[in-house]
């Protein structure tokens, strides 16, 4: 797929299919984030957790879970029912916090990887304070000494096919 069609028809899924994206296509997703920039290529500041262990998953699952705020009384599961949650996590968080663009750009070169592979995608951020809280399911994550999660991304089959999104300037531009 070509770069451009893949930026076009990038989405933020949160409906997944119960089918596991396959070993092959996991293994392109996470080389792709093998490919991001790193901040004077400090990459073992970065470390990739990826989980797939159904019982870790569930574990992340009922710890995140949040209530809507749409409708009162529903939970809304933070994973939107993906067999596959990778997680970023930094060492040494500098002053200026750069290691937080890093993960952004691994998280991005695994979604726009994803979105070549038809495979949908959703950057996680907003349910890690939970995570990180629960002791227990910090544990079966095994993320490195010293690491702090700081941004994770859910991926799998959308429940329905991704679709091509016009072109259109959303964000304000100046140019000088």
């Amino acid at each position: 797929m070509e770069l451009e069609k893949a930026l076009y028809l990038r989405r933020s899924v949160r409906k997944y299919t119960d089918q596991p994206i396959t070993e092959e296509e996991l293994q392109k997703i996470i080389d792709a984030a093998q490919t991001a920039p790193i901040a004077v290529g400090d990459h073992e500041k970065t470390h990739i957790t990826v989980v797939t262990d159904e019982k870790v998953i569930e574990a992340i699952r009922k710890t995140c879970l949040t209530p809507s705020r749409k409708t009162p009384g529903k939970m809304i599961d933070p994973l939107h029912g993906a067999k596959t949650l990778i997680l970023v996590s930094a060492t040494d968080i500098s002053d200026d916090h750069i290691e937080y663009c890093n993960v952004a750009c691994v998280i991005e070169n695994m979604i726009l990887q994803a979105t070549a592979l038809n495979i949908g995608s959703c950057y996680t951020w907003g349910c890690l304070g939970k995570l990180k809280a629960d002791e227990e399911v910090m544990k079966m994550l095994k993320i490195p000494q010293g690491y702090e999660i700081l941004s994770g991304l859910t991926v799998g089959y959308a429940n329905k096919p991704l679709e091509m999104r016009e072109k259109e300037e959303k964000i304000a531009i100046t140019r000088i």
